[in-house]
């Protein structure tokens, strides 16, 4: 049981951090579990059942005032709404695919599959330096190519090592986004997001669901909740690039070392 609490932490921690989740996630199931790559991902995946609820109760107010949109007469859909839309629309197309072939992916790494994650997250790194540090645009103006290509971003970060928030927040500064609307638009999109990567993982025929998949899920939310709050106030001071270069450089390093002994 020790171990769900462990990853469970991890997911709440790091889901919202620019390094991903499911990456860290998966590599310390290896780790704990003797997994392969495939398993680990699953187990990544359905512990996002428990972040996107951890999303919703953080930011309740913006989600009821979307809620209202949609069942008033007539319906008042805003800027705000119809990004969430396209972002995750997008994120369907990019995405699916990509998880349809996480399997394949870990039969052809095998012992490497440590590697491909640090080499994935050194990439996140550089999309991180590359941030702008200012933004002048605010959420209620966003627009739909801001959805799109956010979108895009939240597709990509289902291969192990992408930062899903990580992407998407630098793609929404990127577009010149303030930088706490940038992290709220990024939580906000992470929900159905997550939602259908557990559901995902729940369906999968290897994925058991046991008292320790359950108590992970119920950590990752109590966790992730602390850590939205938090970042939300720190409104993203502080640049994670050097950070996710350390993290990736060190499982680099660990990976070469392993197939080299």
């Amino acid at each position: 049981m020790s171990n769900a609490v462990i990853l469970g932490f991890v997911q709440g921690i790091f889901e919202w951090l620019p390094l991903s989740s499911e990456g860290l996630v998966a590599a310390v199931h290896t780790l704990l579990y003797d997994s392969d790559l495939g398993e680990g991902i699953d187990f990544a995946l359905w512990l996002h059942v428990g972040t996107a609820p951890a999303a919703l109760v953080a930011l309740r107010s913006e989600v009821l005032g979307l809620t209202r949109e949609v069942f008033a007469r007539p319906p008042r859909l805003s800027p705000v709404f119809r990004y969430l839309v396209y972002s995750t629309a997008v994120s369907a197309v990019i995405g699916f695919p990509l998880l349809l072939m996480l399997s394949d992916l870990s039969l052809a790494v095998g012992g490497g599959s440590m590697a491909v994650i640090a080499a994935a997250m050194l990439v996140t790194g550089a999309v991180q330096l590359r941030r702008r540090s200012e933004g002048v645009r605010q959420m209620d103006g966003v627009l739909a190519v801001d959805g799109v290509l956010a979108g895009v971003a939240q597709g990509l970060s289902v291969v192990p090592g992408l930062s899903r928030s990580g992407l998407t927040v630098a793609v929404l500064l990127g577009r010149r986004l303030d930088r706490r609307d940038a992290l709220t638009l990024s939580f906000l999109m992470s929900v159905p997001a997550s939602l259908g990567a557990a559901l995902y993982a729940a369906v999968d025929s290897s994925f058991e669901l046991t008292a320790e998949t359950l108590v992970a899920a119920v950590v990752a939310f109590a966790v992730g909740l602390v850590m939205i709050k938090l970042l939300l106030r720190l409104a993203a001071r502080v640049n994670f690039a050097g950070f996710v270069f350390a993290v990736g450089l060190t499982m680099l390093a660990g990976s070469l070392w392993d197939l080299l002994r």
